[in-house]
């Protein structure tokens, strides 16, 4: 067996601390994949409790408002109304 030069021992760490790098790299990819996935799944979560907010705010007015006993408003009734008979005034 040969002896190593300090260039080669250089080289062999070298190539060592590269292995390492790209395999924390890899790991780091999958986590940020991980991380991202996480984020897109809390948006769509919150973004369905707020629809769902909004829905049973609807609910409850449209609840509301059937809930009275004549729900039609005073301007739709007042509309809705025979006109009175036209008075003639001589003047």
């Amino acid at each position: 067996m040969t002896a190593k030069t300090e260039l080669q021992v250089a080289l062999a760490n070298a190539r060592i601390a590269l292995t390492t790098a790209k395999a924390q790299i890899k790991e780091l990819v999958v986590a940020v994949k991980v991380e991202k996935e996480k984020a897109v799944q809390a948006k769509a979560t919150a973004k369905e409790a707020k629809r769902q907010e909004a829905i049973r705010k609807a609910q409850a007015k449209l609840a509301k408002l059937m809930d009275k006993a004549n729900p039609v408003g005073v301007k739709a009734r007042k509309a809705a109304r025979k006109p009175s008979p036209v008075i003639v005034t001589k003047g």
